[in-house]
């Protein structure tokens, strides 16, 4: 029997090949990618995105279909290379759907009695790529021809460093210890959203673009950095590092991305190209009770985007300086993207979020103003879980297994989710652990912060506050190990000694009232202390006394909040009437007021009762909005047309609400 060439073959056995050609090099290898190292990176995932809905063969099939099953597989693809080089090779060499094929077979690679070397990725190539009549003889001539696949990853290389860096710079490299299936392991082993984190990690040590480096060097570094620096490192790349074999593979992957840097900060990139805008779950709650929304964080030099999705088109706007972009549009619901899913994409910037979730944790973030979605679990933070019933064993039996004893959820606005109490982990070992046992995928731990405080006497409880704590009951400082380097570790720029174990006392330094920051390289964590007040003997014949520092008077029954700098609020908690104070309201002049404590980012006291509105600067400082939540929108709207007349501060005041009024929609104020 003879079999057909490729120069023969039937032009509709490889219509979806050529479809998978084109999409290929469009995601991997197109304009946008200039001078950008490639991560050919392929799993089942990446092909549901690149596919995106499209009636076209899935990658194996249409691979398998031009494959000459009867002798040497690979030699139609072969064939159409040689074509191709006798041309103009303007385009990427019409084997990328072959090469993605073998990168995936490495991605779909398991741990086996026999390791993750040559005989389980044959096994898995011979998954993805099968003849359509099945059998099991094609395995052996995958294994025996593979020569050609290590002849087509050369050409490709060849032909990225002949286009100067146009469509990427290649970081395909040779491995002595797998030298066929290196190539496809090393690219299986790291994704495009990894190289944020790994440009990061180039610069945590000082490493220089360009610079020669040996693999070995930065693969010893990585290790150390990944456990202290986890977040942005994909968990492949994770497992990888874990891998005594895997990790070598590694080595002249991450040569040749240091080789390729340009020394700018790296930005993720996902579907051909698009930078990954974070988009996640928080909860908000005030005196009203939760709130449901999004926070999406900024892309550096993307101010604005129109994303389509299946529902519309999400608009995503921002100023200079935000870090959280105001969302408009059809924004999806949170309850159906958790269930469901999220693609969208825009012109620059693209949103991706899988469905099918039923346990979120969230912790504490100042930026997006509420408790909010995180993947990293470490002890001394707080932190609530967000569930579904499903989801609710395995919460119970982390907490259990950590602890905590089990107190009933609250309600969310999320159909079917609830939400726990805020908890804390202190057991290090423990959390590891539990969270392995417990089955929460996209949850992982990380070792306990580098700068963390520890005791100390806080004034409120409240995570708004949790950084105030009282004068004369200062916290003390725990110190990483990577982090007790002579002369790194400073305290408001003064150099702090380090004891062996890590803990440092503040207390007894003679530290003054307000802010101090903690500071070790580039972490930091900031505290505030606040003057006790004295206590003075109560007299009748004596006249009422100032109010004292640090309080604010707050009238009795209005809706009272302090503002900050951002434009969010601290709702003021009504403070308990006194009996004498209820029995005799009602035949007083005036309204009565209750002294309560000032947080230190409070700028204004605004009450707003049923015959007017009082807005109290508490100090001076110009405004600095980022995105408002629905709730603090809500609340402007009620004040933004408030204006002081005859006070000093009457022209600050107008550039707030100038501030919050750019916040809402020209064509009014409605809640976004």
């Amino acid at each position: 029997m003879t079999v057909a060439s490729s120069q023969t073959r039937p032009g509709s056995y490889w219509s979806a090949f050529e479809w998978w050609q084109d999409r290929l090099a469009s995601a991997f290898f197109g304009e946008d990618r200039r001078d950008t190292p490639v991560l050919f990176f392929i799993d089942q995932a990446e092909l549901k995105m690149l596919q995106d809905g499209h009636e076209v063969e899935e990658l194996g099939a249409a691979v398998s279909s031009v494959l000459a099953w009867h002798n040497n597989p690979y030699t139609p693809v072969v064939d159409r290379c040689l074509s191709w080089r006798r041309g103009r090779q303007q385009s990427p060499p019409p084997c990328l759907p072959l090469l993605a094929a073998a990168v995936l077979a490495a991605a779909n690679m398991v741990r086996t009695e026999q390791g993750p070397g040559a005989p389980a990725y044959y096994a898995r190539l011979a998954e993805v790529l099968r003849p359509s009549w099945g059998g099991e003889q094609h395995h052996g001539r995958l294994k025996s021809h593979y020569e050609a696949v290590v002849d087509l990853w050369d050409l490709l290389d060849e032909w990225l460093r002949g286009q100067d860096g146009a469509h990427g710079l290649s970081t395909i490299r040779k491995n002595l210890t797998y030298r066929k299936i290196g190539y496809a392991q090393s690219q299986a082993l790291v994704r495009a959203s990894d190289h944020a984190a790994l440009i990061r990690f180039f610069q945590a040590c000082g490493l220089s673009p360009g610079q020669p480096a040996p693999g070995a060097l930065l693969l010893k570094k990585l290790k150390g950095w990944s456990v202290v620096n986890p977040k942005g490192l994909s968990p492949r790349l994770r497992e990888a590092l874990r891998s005594q074999t895997e990790s070598h593979l590694l080595e002249p992957l991450l040569a040749a991305l240091l080789e390729g840097w340009d020394g700018s900060s790296a930005r993720e990139r996902i579907d051909g190209g698009l930078l990954r805008v974070p988009l996640r779950v928080v909860l908000d709650e005030d005196f009203t009770g939760w709130e449901a929304r999004w926070h999406a964080e900024t892309v550096a030099g993307v101010d604005r985007d129109a994303l389509q999705h299946a529902g519309g088109t999400l608009e995503l706007a921002a100023a200079a300086g935000d870090e959280g972009y105001t969302l408009s549009g059809a924004i999806p619901g949170v309850a159906q993207v958790l269930a469901t899913g999220l693609t969208a994409r825009g012109a620059r910037t693209a949103v991706r979020l899988p469905g099918g979730r039923d346990v979120l944790v969230l912790r504490e973030d100042a930026v997006a103003g509420g408790w909010t979605e995180t993947e990293l679990l470490t002890v001394f933070e707080p932190y609530v879980f967000l569930f579904t019933p499903s989801g609710e064993s395995r919460v119970r039996d982390l907490l259990a297994d950590t602890g905590h004893r089990w107190y009933r959820p609250e309600a969310v606005p999320v159909p079917g989710w609830r939400v726990t109490p805020e908890l804390q982990f202190t057991d290090e070992t423990a959390l590891a652990a539990a969270l392995s046992r417990a089955g929460l995928h996209n949850v992982r731990h990380i070792p306990g912060r580098g700068l963390s405080l520890r005791n100390g006497l806080r004034v409120h409880q409240e995570w708004h506050h949790r950084s105030l704590f009282l004068h004369g009951g200062e916290p003390d400082a725990l110190i990483a190990e990577e982090l007790r380097v002579p002369g790194r570790v400073t305290l408001d720029g003064q150099v702090l000694d380090v004891p062996a174990d890590g803990l440092v006392v503040l207390r007894g330094r003679g530290l003054a009232p307000g802010r101090h920051v903690l500071k070790a390289g580039s972490t930091e964590s900031e505290f505030y202390l606040e003057q006790a007040q004295d206590p003075q003997a109560a007299s009748a014949a004596c006249p009422p006394s100032d109010p004292p520092a640090g309080t604010a008077g707050v009238p009795l029954g209005a809706d009272a909040r302090f503002l900050t700098a951002q434009g969010h609020f601290i709702p003021i908690p009504r403070p308990q009437e006194p009996v004498w104070w209820k029995e005799r309201a009602a035949v007083l002049c005036g309204g009565g007021t209750a002294q309560v404590r000032v947080p230190p980012e409070a700028v204004w006291l605004v009450a707003i009762d049923e015959h007017r509105t009082h807005v109290t600067l508490l100090r001076p400082q110009e405004p600095e909005f980022g995105a408002l939540s629905r709730a603090a929108k809500d609340f402007w709207s009620k004040v933004v047309l408030f204006s002081l007349t005859g006070v000093p501060h009457a022209r600050l005041w107008k550039r707030y609400r100038e501030a919050a009024a750019s916040q809402f929609p020209q064509r009014g104020f409605t809640s976004v």
